[in-house]
């Protein structure tokens, strides 16, 4: 009897005792991981007139916790960028670099944790290196597709590159994006 009290209570303080470091953000870092969608045919807008934006009419997209998707233009390309929303372009995390007439069938994918955004995941065209702006987006320039995974304020260390080709790529992607997630600051 005496032999089963004392393992009763070894057993009571150890359950009591602090979980070693490794344990505890184990324990604290089971995040759930989601995503949801920003389709860039249906839910980016032009800039109201008189906003002094350039040229070329930009765009304001929808996006998912405080943050837009905004597309400017300039002669040979366009610029993709997420920023908050409605929030100064000096806040801003440029995404990518794409042709002047970005295809807009496509959609940016935000990683959530817990419902917040973290990262964004996105399919950009890749282009021959070194070549004049204005060549650089022709077809017949074209590299490839990745998938760029881009991680918003305070993940900024997400950052990775997907080739498009590479079997179940989405997949591959949000795995770099979750894996990241915890390795914050």
């Amino acid at each position: 009897m005496k032999s089963l009290t004392f393992a009763c209570a070894a057993a009571l303080l150890l359950a009591a005792a602090p979980l070693p470091h490794a344990a505890r953000g184990a324990a604290a870092g089971a995040q759930k991981f989601s995503s949801a969608y920003t389709d860039l045919k249906t839910q980016c807008r032009a800039i109201a007139e008189g906003e002094p934006e350039g040229d070329d009419t930009p765009l304001r997209c929808e996006g998912h916790g405080g943050y837009e998707i905004r597309i400017d233009f300039s002669a040979a390309s366009s610029h993709l960028r997420a920023q908050p929303a409605g929030g100064a372009s000096e806040e801003a995390i440029p995404l990518a670099e794409q042709p002047l007439h970005y295809d807009a069938k496509r959609k940016i994918e935000w990683r959530l944790a817990d419902g917040k955004p973290f990262a964004l995941i996105f399919r950009v065209d890749k282009a021959k290196a070194g070549l004049d702006p204005a060549e650089m987006w022709r077809p017949e320039n074209k590299t490839g597709e990745f998938l760029l995974v881009k991680g918003l304020k305070g993940f900024e260390h997400i950052d990775f590159e997907v080739d498009a080709r590479t079997p179940n790529a989405n997949v591959r992607a949000r795995e770099l994006a979750d894996a990241s997630f915890a390795k914050r600051r």
